[in-house]
């Protein structure tokens, strides 16, 4: 399942009034497509092009980095990088204040194909299907869940190996409890869920679901019929009659909400939670995250940062 943006022609460079109502429900310009259609975005390989010319001699110079398609990003690492989960596996960018940032990875060696991934309670969650030099032991065709502990060096399989590759994933962890685990299995049209850590699976809800994202007791879930809410760990959900038709949905980590709608509007939900207009995007985003000071997104131009609610975007210079 699939939803196709409306995206405007409008620049991103252009200052917008913020603080305007959520516009009207774009329920009815939302198209939805079944079946195969989600699988045909997730193909990407990484890129990289020739060094740099005046290059010292005995130097070895950094060569450009280009991803050509992005799963997910996870902002608001303990280091300040950015993690991209991308189509040949895990990698790590370390930001610079110049709008540089220097890539390390694929973390661990390992090239899998990342569908899925999120973090919770410090530890690595992911689904997806082995690369050319995967270890077996992954499991093939799909990984189903496996686990890091120890930031993406080391992985291991935790259950539905080789049957489920899910397509998103998001993961929260609450107290003493076992980390909820919830995802979206393209085969399947109801929320996937585990209460222990994704030891055990059951299904939630019958849902049409882009995205979806768990902080504290709630799931969230981007759909045709808007962003709806669920308070039952996805037995039954609720729209959000105040938030804007959300095509993806992220949070920081303290739990604020982040979002960009299907015509490209940038969104971010105060603390009071009313929900707060930015700049539009001129191309649809492949993946969407915030620190609580700055908003990434990875579409065609690659990844770039924002620190004013999408009015005005910085592409990172990414290099080895």
């Amino acid at each position: 399942m699939n939803f196709v943006m409306k995206i405007s022609n409008t620049s991103t460079t252009t200052s917008r009034r913020l603080g305007s109502a959520p516009g009207s429900r774009k329920t009815a310009a939302v198209a939805v497509a079944f079946g195969a259609a989600l699988s045909a975005v997730v193909t990407g390989t990484l890129l990289l092009s020739g060094c740099a010319t005046g290059q010292a001699p005995g130097t070895e110079a950094s060569s450009e980095v280009a991803f050509q398609h992005v799963h997910k990003l996870e902002a608001g690492q303990p280091d300040g990088s950015l993690l991209v989960a991308a189509h040949n596996g895990l990698y790590r960018v370390t930001l610079g204040s110049d709008g540089s940032a220097t890539v390390s990875g694929p973390i661990g060696g390992v090239d899998f194909d990342l569908m899925g991934f999120t973090i919770a309670g410090g530890e690595f969650y992911a689904s997806g299907h082995p690369g050319p030099k995967t270890a077996g032991t992954f499991g093939t065709p799909n990984l189903g869940l496996i686990t890091s502990t120890d930031l993406g060096e080391n992985w291991a399989n935790v259950s539905l190996t080789g049957a489920t590759d899910f397509h998103t994933l998001t993961a929260a962890a609450v107290g003493s409890r076992d980390t909820r685990v919830f995802g979206i299995d393209t085969s399947k049209q109801r929320i996937q869920r585990s209460l222990d850590g994704g030891k055990t699976w059951g299904e939630g809800a019958e849902i049409v679901a882009r995205d979806i994202l768990a902080v504290g007791e709630e799931l969230y879930a981007t759909t045709p019929d808007g962003l709806v809410v669920s308070t039952d760990n996805g037995t039954s959900f609720t729209v959000d009659s105040s938030a804007p038709a959300l095509f993806l949905v992220t949070a920081d980590q303290t739990g604020k909400l982040a979002g960009v709608d299907v015509d490209g509007k940038v969104w971010v939900r105060d603390l009071v939670g009313a929900w707060v207009a930015g700049g539009t995007l001129t191309a649809a985003p492949e993946a969407f995250a915030t620190d609580g000071k700055r908003i990434f997104i990875a579409d065609e131009k690659g990844i770039s940062f924002s620190e004013d609610r999408g009015a005005t975007w910085t592409v990172l210079t990414l290099r080895n």
